[in-house]
Formats: structure tokens, sequence, C-alpha cells
């Protein structure tokens, strides 16, 4: 993404009221989206979004500025101009859909509970590593490493893939098995240790 312009206004009808909760696709998949607005970045919740004659995407979300109130409002979908993420880990991405050999393992919900109450390191902002997902090592931002027994630890990284049906690179917030052979500290091979 090369600049923040702000977003583009869809011109389609906003509902009355939100969806029910069963329809926001926040509640769904967890995606978020980070854009521009009054010259200022937002990271907003995905309620719906729609494919739209011209072949381009809308998206409704709620923005609160420029005003500080709360407005829901289509935007035009540009991954020039805009991030997603999904924070929930049901929805695969589409390098996730086969795993293979050497890739990184994600824990399943209730696996590794001892990690979670031993000792953990918290890297602020993040620390760029390299998580190989669909046989290629794909750029992600480590944010906690959770030390359980054994040597055992679960890695809390956001991973950037590529996601067709968006066109975009996408941000997929992981719980991977700690395995150094599928998830190394970013650059050249000379720098990593």
């Amino acid at each position: 993404m090369s600049e923040w312009r702000d977003a583009e206004e869809v011109p389609l009808p906003i509902p009355a009221q939100l969806p029910a909760r069963e329809e926001v696709e926040f509640n769904r998949t967890g995606l978020w989206l980070t854009l521009s607005r009054g010259g200022r970045r937002q990271r907003t919740q995905v309620i719906q979004y729609r494919n739209l004659p011209d072949g381009t995407r809308a998206i409704l979300t709620i923005v609160d500025r420029p005003t500080p109130s709360i407005n829901m409002v289509w935007v035009a979908w540009d991954p020039d101009r805009m991030s997603l993420e999904y924070t929930s880990r049901e929805v695969l991405a589409t390098a996730e859909a086969e795993l293979r050999e050497g890739d990184a393992r994600t824990i399943d919900t209730g696996e590794m509970l001892d990690c979670f109450t031993g000792d953990h390191t918290a890297y602020w902002p993040h620390r760029d590593v390299e998580v190989r997902v669909g046989g290629l090592w794909r750029p992600g931002r480590l944010r906690c490493l959770y030390r359980g027994p054994r040597g055992r630890a679960v890695a809390l990284v956001m991973t950037s893939l590529y996601e067709p049906d968006w066109g975009a690179w996408v941000a997929f917030k992981r719980m991977y098995r700690w395995d150094p052979a599928a998830i190394r500290p970013a650059g050249p091979p000379d720098r990593r240790r």
C-alpha cells in the first residue's frame, strides 16, 4: 500500500439499522478493514460486502470520521488504499487449504493450553518473521511467544497471504506450534539467527 488516500463511498442504500447478527460478516469471519477517512486511518469491522455488476466490490462498514459520530457507509474496496485482516482462526486462506510437508501447524482450540500458563515473550509492536504456509515462505509478524513445559511453545503470528478473491494480501491472525523449521526470522539467510 503506497499511500492512505480517503476511501471512496459507493452510492448504495444504507440499512436503517444494523443487519441481524448472523448476517454481519465480522461475526462470521472476524474480518477487519483499515481505511482512511477524513485524512485519518481507522480500523473497523466489515459488516457486509457485495460484488457489484461493474466487477468492483463494495464493503459496508461503520466509520467515525471525519465527524465524531458513528455512521454506516458503503465503500469501494481498493487494495491500494485499504488493508484487510482476518482475526478468526476458522477462516482458512487459499494458501492454507492444502497442508504441505514443512508448513507451520496451527493449534486447535483447547490444544497446548499449558503453554499459556507459563512464561511468555511479547514483541512490541512485532518481530518480522517468515512462516512456511502452502509450501512457501510468507511474510509474518510475531507478536508473542507463549512457552510451556518440555520446550513446547505457541507463537502468535500475523501472517500475510495473498487472497485471489480479494485481489490483495490479507493478514491472518494465527496461533502456530513453535517450530524453527517452519517459522524463522525475516531477512537474508546470513542475517537469520
